[in-house]
């Protein structure tokens, strides 16, 4: 059985695989947003939520923003030499 945190980073990962594609055209950073995220997370999320995901084209920090609706958003940004 996973923690909260590995199964919050699993997820994270499964969206940015989902989306990376589409929204990574000539840019360092990404945005996935509320609507997007209905029903790809399966866990209660925060704005503290946080993380790096090691991909081949180089490191992402990921975190969780809250838009004014009270609903979260996810970033992505492209990070080199992050370890």
């Amino acid at each position: 059985m996973r923690t909260r945190d590995e199964e919050l980073s699993f997820q994270v990962k499964n969206i940015f695989n989902e989306f990376y594609k589409e929204k990574l055209d000539n840019t360092t950073c990404f945005a996935v947003t509320a609507t997007e995220l209905e029903e790809m997370l399966s866990i209660e999320i925060n704005e503290k939520d946080r993380g790096i995901i090691s991909h081949d084209i180089g490191d992402f920090r990921w975190r969780f923003m809250k838009n004014k609706f009270n609903k979260y958003g996810l970033i992505f940004i492209l990070c080199k030499g992050v370890s």
